[in-house]
């Protein structure tokens, strides 16, 4: 029985996700975020709402910290394989969406539903409103 047990545990600790780098990926956030002149708390807020902090999340095409996909990774002149590349690219990918609508609110829902969402309505589209909140509350935890 404590074989069984043993075996469990670890067959269960293999199957949970990786969490490590984590302090690494959020220390290149502060890092960049104040080098670009974006506020790191959005910018911590908003990685973890794509991936958690983690480099190695995939969903859809999207890639790594930021969740970019690879044409706007290319477009924006990053790696999105590459940790530092990837923040690299979510900051300025947010920064332009911040400098095309002016408020953090909009930049948000535009990296999450798109600029053209955000310029038909000129407003948070219904399906981004629960991802903009949830980013908005989270940054006051990293201020």
């Amino acid at each position: 029985m404590k074989k069984f047990f043993i075996a469990a545990i670890f067959i269960l600790s293999t199957a949970l996700p990786s969490f490590s780098g984590v302090d690494e990926v959020k220390q290149s956030i502060i890092t960049q975020s104040k080098e670009m002149g974006v506020d790191p708390a959005i910018m911590l807020s908003l990685a973890k709402a794509e991936s958690g902090f983690r480099q190695e999340a995939r969903g859809g095409q999207a890639v790594g910290v930021f969740q970019l996909l690879p044409a706007t990774a290319k477009f924006l002149g990053v790696n999105p394989y590459d940790m530092n590349d990837n923040v690299r690219g979510g900051i300025k990918y947010y920064k332009s969406m911040y400098n095309m609508f002016g408020t953090t609110e909009l930049a948000l829902a535009a990296y999450n539903s798109g600029a053209m969402a955000v310029k038909r309505c000129n407003c948070i589209p219904g399906k981004s409103r629960p991802f903009v909140n949830k980013v908005m509350a989270d940054s006051k935890f990293y201020k």
